[in-house]
């Protein structure tokens, strides 16, 4: 099947323009030393939140900003600041604004992610896409899985060979190399916005493919779900 490169270049364009304005987690403490933790989405009266924890620590980010809310008195389920606090229960959050409190639920994953863990049979464990599923990529046992749009309405697809990967200072780090393609994939722990649709993800890739860069967000699917 034909590489139509010049869909790609526009969807990597239209991807730069969109996730440069991205907010990403507020920086750590000097003192923190552990890789990044776990992570759990819920629906709050229909606003997306994040939480991202780290130890004693979390970050609660939803469709426009992020805050670290530190463990409170009734250890592993009260996250609090000054002017916000969380309680996490089973399958229930309650997150409290300047005095005001909304229960939030678990939020389900979009269908087609969930398509995609059900063909993964348990072996897919990173998943990130771009805008509007321009492209879509999968890491998925220990290979790399791509597919892009082209212009005329068809997908290329590739699998490539993933290994094991290299991580530092919150970031994976995949290099893949055949007689076909060159692929540098790089996930990065942390906070991801699309502002097309303001939804927090709690992950970013950027993956160097041959000639084009693309850029999305994504999610480390075994660390879903966390409940402290």
């Amino acid at each position: 099947m034909p590489f139509n490169r010049f869909t790609l270049a526009t969807s990597a364009i239209f991807s730069l323009v969109v996730l440069s304005a991205c907010q990403q987690t507020p920086p750590l403490p000097s003192e923190y030393d552990g890789t990044r933790a776990a992570y759990s989405e819920w629906s709050c009266n229909g606003e997306p939140m994040l939480a991202q924890f780290y130890g004693a620590r979390v970050v609660i980010s939803d469709s426009s900003s992020s805050r670290w809310l530190d463990r409170g008195t009734q250890v592993g389920q009260v996250f609090r600041n000054d002017t916000h606090s969380v309680r996490f229960r089973d399958d229930t959050a309650i997150w409290t604004q300047h005095g005001e409190s909304v229960t939030c639920t678990q939020r389900a994953l979009p269908e087609h992610w969930q398509e995609a863990m059900q063909a993964g049979r348990g072996k897919l464990h990173f998943m990130a896409e771009g805008p509007q599923q321009q492209w879509q990529f999968k890491l998925l046992d220990k290979q790399a899985i791509i597919e892009a749009a082209e212009e005329d309405g068809h997908r290329v697809d590739r699998t490539l060979p993933a290994g094991e990967g290299t991580y530092y200072l919150d970031m994976w780090t995949f290099n893949i190399q055949t007689p076909q393609d060159r692929m540098r994939v790089q996930v990065v722990d942390g906070l991801c916005r699309n502002r097309r649709d303001q939804i927090p993800y709690p992950s970013s890739v950027q993956i160097n493919w041959n000639d084009q860069v693309l850029q999305g967000c994504g999610r480390w699917l075994a660390k879903s779900g966390y409940r402290p």
